[in-house]
Parts: structure tokens; C-alpha cells; sequence
């Protein structure tokens, strides 16, 4: 019973309802009208027109336009000139009704504005040189340092010694020694020295004293400082060294004057022709005693000391000692100009590349000329040697002296030399033991080539075969170091393996 009672008063809720609803009646809704407001346009962002709308069915009774953003009013900025020093900017743009940075500015670096590049000094092996530019704008010099001269180290066949080809400067036992030829008294040329790697040079042996004399032979001032000074306790070097060895010239030092407290030895100068190059004499700290701007004739010795271990070698370039071949490595030479140690190295030898010539009718090697035959190679070598060492020259490099053992092999050891427009006489593997003929190599000895009347084993020391006697490609017997007439070439060959 209670259940149907909720569904009486549920269904008499929906009639209520029903009867109360314009639709139910097909009646039209009287709009209540909802303006729906203008939105202003931006210079970035469309805007809307005033719209209205039905706030009972929602119905839009007058609709929205859409508005075109307004776009950027812009507005320049300041610019500023970048000059030689300051740094300048471009113009920045900007919106005058937003404010927004539309274009910022950019910084324009300070820059001179300079013309070409003059050279004011060449470099040499010790002194950069300079080269500078001015500006245009503001006269302001640039100077540039330019990079050093690097040495070329030779070798002196006589001394054994290196010396730079450019500054003429010597090496002797892990040093450098250099004539510079730069004007100033003792002080200041010691400062120079300083400031370029080195120091005044120290004399302490007749063998450093003769690397000095052979700078001073070729030196063109009168006097080189080198650093050698005198205090209470007597002279000392510079570096604290000491002081035993000594070359003074005549009567020196003299202390003329008491004021000659500073070490020159005596250069190659015109001046100096009397004087004992590479002596030693005691001078003023301007050398003034002696005519007054005598200074101005003065150079120094600089000395220095070379760093020398595995990774600092001065190597030559490496030159060939034996030319690599298809036949076996070469082998190269370098040497260090600093401390005299020898490299050598191997070269490693080629393979052949064996290319048939129609117009010879040879198969021969590319790189080395050598030729192949029926499995074999054979080379000529134009080298002047004995039998014996013509024997051992090609066993060193893996072959023997040519054997011929047919009248085919003849024909083509003749083709060869044909090619290679030799008909000098070559020695071939076969020897004589006093008795009868036979081939280094054990190969059966049946035929031959003999040129007529030959061997006949002349004066009873000829057992030794050679061809081109007097015949191209004949044979003849020779003594083993040849005749009068010279001593033959070489043919070698090898079996293919």
C-alpha cells in the first residue's frame, strides 16, 4: 500500500509540472534579453562587438563580431656610434601604446679602424720583429710581434760542431752559444741576454773557450761582454760557476783606472785585426777608458742551456743510407744537432707489380725493372764486384747468381737485357772447380753458351762464367776478380715461390 501511495504523488508532481511548461503548448519563449559586452581589441589580440542573448533559453538574439587586432604603433629608439674604445648600440623599436620590445638593441663593438700592416723589423733566431697598423680614426698604433726565425743546425765536417746556418750560433755540450751583436754596456747587455732565454757566457775549459773563439772568428764588433765580473774576493761567473779556467790576454786584467770590474773577450772586428781573438780583457762598465763610446762597438755572448732528453731531440731530417727495393728494406739516418745522438730506422721494401710490355715481350716489375720467367725473377744490378762478392750480394738479398740452364732461358736473358739496354758484362752463377762446370745451386750443368773457343781457363786461373764476352749474351771464363779491363756486373734470380 505504501508503495503505491509514492508512486501517486510522484506521477502528481510530473502533471504540475507539465501544465505549467510553455512547451508542453508549443508557446514561444518571451526573451529576457543579457547584453553580452564589447571586448576592446589590443595591438596584439582581436577584440569583440556588444552581442546580446536570452537568459531563459539561451538563444543568441544579437551576435559577437570578432575585431582585428590593432597592430603595434612603433616607436625608434636611440642609437649610439661605437667609437675607437666605447662600444655603441643600433636603435631599438618599441610599441608606443603597449610598450612592447618589438626590436632590441645590439650591442656594435668598439673597433678601430686600422689601415695595412707595415713591418717595422725582421726576426731573427733570438729577437722577434714587429709589425703595426695605425688607426684611421685616432692614430692609434697596434704593434705585433712576429714569430722567431727557427734555426737550421748543420754540421761542421773539421769541429764536429752544429752551428745555425742564419745565426751562425754553436752548439757544444747541451748548449747554445750565440754572437749578438747588440750595443750596450755590460749591465744592460746582461739584461738583454736575460730576457731572451739566455745569460752572459761562462768560459770554463779550452774546449768551451774554442766554440767561443770559432763564434769570434766570424763576429763583426770589436769586443763581446761575457759574463765574467770582479768583487772584493776576485772574479766570479755569473752563474756561480767557478771561476779556475782563464784566457787574459797579454798583461791582462790590468784594472785600469780601478774600474774594470767586467769580463769581454776580443771579436773578429776590423778594430781587433792586432788583437788575439777570443782573449780575455778587464773592462769599465761602459769601456769608456778607451776612447770614450767605445760601448757603442760592443756586443755580447749569450750562452744557453739546452734541455735534451728523449722528447726534445733536434733531429736532422731523416736521409736515405740504402735505397728500399722490392729486394729488401731500406734503411734511413737522423741525427740530433743538440747532442750528437744517431738514429736509423728500416724502410720497408715493396712488392712487385709485374706488367706485361708487348713491345718487349717481357713481364717486368713496375718499381724495380726486374723480369719473370717460366716461375722465375731475374735483376740486374749494374755494381762492379767480384765473383765471390757478386755471389754473396745476391744470396744477401735472397736470390743466386743467374743460372741458365736451357737454350729457351738463353733467349730470354738475352730479351731482358735487350730491354733494359744493357750489354755491359754480368756475371752468372756458374764456376769452374778444376775440372768440370757446374751451377750454384746444384742444378744439373748440360748446357751452355760459350762464346768460341771458350772457357779455356787462360793462364790457369779463369773458373769463374761470365756473358756478353764478345758476343752479345756469349759466355766467357774469368779470373774472380775480373781483368784489366774491370770487374763484370750482376744478374741475380729467384724461384717464385
Amino acid at each position: 500500500m505504501k508503495k503505491i501511495l509514492t508512486t501517486l504523488s510522484i506521477f502528481a508532481l510530473c502533471l504540475g509540472c507539465l501544465c505549467s511548461c510553455d512547451l508542453l503548448f508549443n508557446k514561444p519563449c518571451e526573451h529576457s534579453e543579457v547584453v553580452d559586452a564589447a571586448v576592446a581589441p589590443t595591438c596584439t589580440e582581436a577584440g569583440l562587438t556588444e552581442g546580446k542573448h536570452c537568459s531563459a533559453c539561451g538563444e543568441i538574439t544579437v551576435a559577437q563580431q570578432s575585431i582585428a587586432p590593432l597592430g603595434h604603433t612603433e616607436l625608434l629608439g636611440e642609437a649610439k656610434k661605437a667609437t675607437c674604445t666605447e662600444d655603441g648600440y643600433t636603435a631599438s623599436v618599441s610599441c608606443f601604446v603597449c610598450n612592447a620590445e618589438l626590436v632590441a638593441k645590439e650591442v656594435v663593438p668598439a673597433a678601430h679602424s686600422y689601415g695595412e700592416w707595415e713591418q717595422i723589423s725582421e726576426s731573427d733566431c733570438f729577437f722577434a720583429g714587429e709589425r703595426q697598423r695605425i688607426c684611421s680614426a685616432c692614430d692609434y698604433v697596434d704593434t705585433e710581434k712576429l714569430e722567431l726565425v727557427e734555426h737550421t743546425f748543420t754540421q761542421n765536417e773539421e769541429t764536429g760542431l752544429f752551428s745555425c746556418e742564419k745565426c751562425e750560433a754553436i752548439i757544444y755540450a747541451n748548449h747554445l752559444y750565440a754572437a749578438i751583436d747588440v750595443q750596450g754596456d755590460w749591465y744592460s747587455s746582461y739584461k738583454v741576454c736575460d730576457s731572451i732565454g739566455g745569460h752572459l757566457a761562462t768560459i770554463t775549459s779550452a774546449d768551451e773557450q774554442s766554440v767561443i773563439n770559432a763564434l769570434m772568428v766570424n763576429a763583426e764588433r770589436n769586443i763581446y761582454w761575457i759574463g765574467g765580473l770582479k768583487n772584493t774576493d776576485g772574479w766570479e761567473w755569473i752563474t756561480g760557476e767557478k771561476f779556475e779556467y782563464t784566457n787574459w790576454y797579454k798583461i791582462q786584467p790590468d784594472n785600469a783606472a780601478n774600474n774594470e770590474w767586467f769580463l769581454q773577450v776580443y771579436g773578429g772586428g776590423a778594430a781587433a785585426s792586432n788583437l788575439a781573438i777570443g782573449q780575455w780583457n778587464d773592462l769599465n762598465l761602459k769601456s769608456d777608458n778607451h776612447g770614450g763610446n767605445l760601448h757603442n762597438a760592443i756586443g755580447f755572448i749569450c750562452e744557453w742551456e739546452l734541455e735534451i732528453n728523449e722528447s726534445t731531440h733536434y733531429f736532422t731530417e731523416w736521409e736515405t743510407v740504402t735505397e728500399f727495393s722490392c729486394f729488401g728494406d731500406g734503411e734511413e739516418y737522423r741525427l740530433c744537432t743538440h747532442c750528437g745522438l744517431e738514429e736509423t730506422r728500416a724502410v720497408e721494401q715493396i712488392e712487385h707489380n709485374f706488367i706485361f710490355n708487348e713491345a718487349t715481350g717481357i713481364k717486368s716489375c713496375e718499381h724495380c725493372g726486374a723480369a719473370m720467367y717460366d716461375g722465375k725473377i731475374y735483376k740486374i744490378f749494374t755494381l762492379n764486384l767480384s765473383w765471390f762478392d757478386a755471389y754473396e750480394y745476391c744470396e744477401s738479398i735472397g736470390g743466386h747468381l743467374v743460372t741458365i740452364t736451357s737454350a729457351e732461358e738463353q733467349t730470354f736473358i738475352e730479351a731482358y737485357m735487350n730491354s733494359e739496354n744493357f750489354s755491359a758484362r754480368a756475371w752468372i752463377g756458374a764456376y769452374s772447380d778444376g775440372t768440370e762446370w757446374q751451377w750454384v745451386t746444384g742444378e744439373e750443368y748440360d748446357y751452355g753458351n760459350w762464346n768460341s773457343g771458350k772457357p779455356d781457363c787462360y793462364k790457369g786461373n779463369e773458373f769463374f762464367a761470365h756473358l756478353n764476352f764478345d758476343a752479345f749474351g756469349d759466355w766467357n771464363d774469368l779470373p774472380p776478380y775480373g781483368d784489366s779491363t774491370g770487374k763484370p756486373c750482376i744478374i741475380c734470380e729467384w724461384e717464385v715461390n
